[in-house]
């Protein structure tokens, strides 16, 4: 009789093992998701990734359930890369910290309280915004060229910087290539997810009736959703390494999901279409000749015509989408007594944001569709007066080179030599010499003349 109980002891063990670490995986997630929630991203980067192996170690690690841990984790891989890439890009140009790139920035400043929406939107042209700065030179391998002052003075490389010398040799195991490991393990953690979620997608396909996302299943729109944020991300990626023709193929299948799933004025498709036009633009200059085996290139650019068109369209639907939003939002306002105070004020601040970014986009639409040849003859003139400048401050130190960049400064922001007088200004400053002469004036002029009328008596 002994034995059946003991048999019975060894099966319930496992089972308590078992129970126990899907509790503990349960644990896991919910403070990987508390800690991202406040922008905490290198503790909740390091419990998902735990969260993870654990999952792995329960379902397989090509269970399809693993699909939405492995995109909490592929996020919170990305969002501390971004901020790594923030933080050494700040103190390698020396300037100042900027804030996260999940905050809006670049000249963008939304009022105290901001919806998740206007965020969304605000957040993408406050990021492309400073990328549009990078070169459009597509790469083959995840890599991020690394920020560089604005100013750099040959022979720098010769002084002897005790203070630098140790930030030089920390950013050997921890600096760059860290920081390109973060995007890259970011990446592919989230390529993983993708092909799960394809699967998945396709296996609840299988079992329900295609139609519209209206009548999606709550599941298959959940998985449709994870799956274009999933592009979205490694798109993101793509345009940080710089490799934006990749860049353009995922954010193309992010917005065709989108669009499935949400109307036109959905804040996530206006981000969908700026993004891609961002893509598109950049992906359209492409090295005439390429790159030499050096690496040198003869910095010649080529532009795809076309693509550049098919950017400038995409910007006109991202403004279109925001429009229509902020007609429904006016809609709600206007309507006779359908909000208190509060809420009114809220939706009056919403619409603002929405006409400010609406402005922004309008802006690079109109770059967008400026004439490409004068854009280059404006940088090359540009490059030639910054080359002029640096020319004369070689060899010179710093006190002197300062000095000189004021001097330079100033002059570029005095506009009096530019300044034409007109017609009018000149002909009364020529009446007002033939005016009559004042009493001060008229009683010089008697004693000057007197002296001569004595002696010609």
């Amino acid at each position: 009789m002994t034995e059946p109980s003991s048999t019975k002891t060894d099966l319930a063990a496992p089972d308590n093992m078992t129970e126990e670490r899907h509790i503990r995986l349960q644990e896991l997630i919910t403070r990987a998701a508390a800690k991202d929630a406040i922008k905490d991203f290198n503790v909740a980067a390091e419990l998902y990734s735990e969260a993870t192996e654990l999952q792995a170690e329960l379902n397989g690690e090509l269970s399809l359930d693993n699909a939405d841990l492995l995109f909490s984790y592929g996020k919170a891989l990305y969002n501390v890369a971004v901020s790594k890439s923030d933080v050494l890009g700040s103190k390698v140009a020396g300037e100042p910290q900027a804030p996260s790139r999940n905050v809006p920035a670049s000249g963008i400043k939304p009022s105290a309280k901001l919806s998740d929406d206007d965020n969304i939107i605000k957040s993408a042209i406050a990021v492309e915004g400073a990328r549009s700065e990078v070169s459009a030179e597509p790469k083959s391998s995840l890599t991020k060229t690394p920020s560089k002052p604005f100013f750099h003075f040959s022979g720098d490389e010769n002084f002897e910087d005790s203070e630098s010398e140790p930030e030089e040799d920390n950013e050997g195991p921890d600096g760059g290539d860290e920081e390109e490991d973060d995007f890259a393990n970011a990446f592919e953690v989230l390529d993983l997810a993708r092909v799960l979620y394809h699967k998945k997608l396709a296996f609840e396909e299988e079992h329900c009736e295609k139609g519209k996302s209206a009548n999606l299943p709550p599941n298959l729109k959940h998985i449709t959703e994870r799956l274009a944020d999933t592009y979205d991300l490694q798109a993101e990626i793509s345009l940080e390494a710089e490799r934006f023709s990749d860049a353009v193929a995922d954010l193309r299948t992010a917005l065709g999901l989108r669009r499935s799933l949400f109307p036109m004025e959905d804040p996530s498709v206006a981000e969908c279409h700026y993004k891609l036009s961002l893509a598109l633009e950049f992906a359209s200059v492409n090295k005439e000749n390429g790159e030499s085996a050096r690496g040198e290139s003869d910095g010649h650019d080529k532009v795809d015509e076309d693509m550049r068109e098919e950017a400038a369209t995409q910007m006109e639907k991202a403004i279109e989408s925001c429009r229509v939003r902020m007609a429904q939002e006016q809609q709600k306002l206007n309507a006779p007594g359908g909000l208190d105070e509060d809420k009114a004020t809220a939706l009056r601040r919403k619409i603002a944001n929405v006409r400010e970014i609406i402005e922004d986009m309008e802006q690079r639409l109109s770059d967008l569709r400026r004439p490409l040849v004068s854009i280059e003859q404006q940088n090359d003139g540009n490059d030639a007066i910054l080359k002029g400048i640096l020319g004369q401050i070689v060899g010179q130190s710093p006190a002197d080179q300062k000095a000189r960049l004021d001097a330079v400064t100033k002059d570029a922001n005095d506009l009096s030599a530019l300044v034409k007088r007109k017609p009018g200004q000149v002909l009364s400053a020529t009446e007002s010499s033939h005016k009559r002469p004042t009493s001060r004036e008229a009683e010089d002029a008697s004693s000057a003349k007197k002296p001569r009328t004595e002696r010609n008596h």
